[in-house]
């Protein structure tokens, strides 16, 4: 199999197809220009593969990124097959590294109550910023599900949102009422005084769709104000996740709220709750 910028380019067309999220298009192209470069004009072989992920290894590449690269030629295979072309059926019995999974960060309830409840900005922007945490935190959102809402997702009357999520799925999600009371404040007084036209929910300053860089930037800033280590956006969503299950939420219910497609993906947080779980025993009990 040769990987060329023409078969680049076309897996690239098909992941936009398929609603794969810019940045793992990006890292797909990335990682295939990098092999195609390594191969110069070669015939992809076992051996060549093999020296290609040990070169990246000892060059001090993450696991995680080998991994992807791997992953990115196993797509661009995959997508030879669906369209009847030859593919080595030896690169899918190919295996990349092991990788440890990471435990997801995320603030205790009482860290959560200080950075919602940190002093009100009444400017457009201070009633933007809130609702975008209070949302993210009481859905489960991603930053880029919660960047990506319309006007016409939001049911203040039922609060749920419509969420539009990785590979184009939709879900239905319900928010609280404190979600809700920044939403009705930030949409009565301040998006008007932002909005150039448009349908998107959260505006930046020139009347815009905020994106997902501001949204962290402005977090930092918050997490900051209130003595807050820096944990960035996603930890919105994992302290979601994690204080739902906390309160004896359902795993399949959380894995539905969140729009994992496997419960694997879910599984995680009860390892969160173990590890917590392990940290009280060795302090409370007498004989641990």
């Amino acid at each position: 199999m040769r990987v060329d910028e023409l078969e680049i380019a076309r897996l690239m067309d098909h992941l936009r197809l398929r609603s794969a999220s810019p940045h793992t298009v990006r890292a797909y192209r990335s990682e295939l220009m990098a092999l195609q470069g390594f191969l110069a004009g070669e015939e992809l072989t076992p051996g060549l593969l093999r020296a290609y992920l040990a070169k990246q290894q000892s060059s001090g590449k993450a696991r995680r990124s080998i991994a992807r690269s791997l992953s990115a030629v196993k797509a661009l295979a995959r997508l030879r097959q669906r369209t009847g072309e030859s593919v080595p059926e030896w690169l899918f019995s190919v295996r990349g590294p092991k990788l440890e999974r990471r435990l997801p960060q995320f603030l205790s309830v009482e860290e959560m109550a200080r950075l919602l409840s940190a002093p009100e900005d009444a400017s457009p922007l201070g009633r933007r910023d809130r609702a975008i945490f209070e949302l993210i935190y009481a859905s489960g959102l991603r930053v880029s599900e919660a960047v990506g809402l319309d006007l016409q997702d939001v049911s203040l009357a039922g609060r749920e949102l419509r969420v539009h999520g990785k590979g184009g799925r939709e879900r239905i999600v319900p928010f609280g009422r404190s979600a809700e009371r920044a939403l009705r404040i930030y949409l009565g007084e301040a998006r008007g005084l932002l909005a150039r036209g448009g349908d998107a929910l959260f505006l930046n300053r020139r009347g815009g769709r905020i994106t997902q860089r501001s949204v962290r930037r402005i977090l930092e800033a918050y997490e900051q104000a209130v003595g807050l280590p820096r944990r960035g956006p996603h930890s919105l969503r994992h302290s979601f996740a994690t204080h739902l299950l906390e309160g004896g939420a359902d795993l399949r219910a959380v894995q539905e709220l969140l729009g994992h497609q496997s419960l694997s993906s879910t599984q995680i947080y009860t390892h969160v709750q173990a590890g917590r779980m392990r940290a009280v025993y060795r302090q409370a009990h007498p004989r641990a």
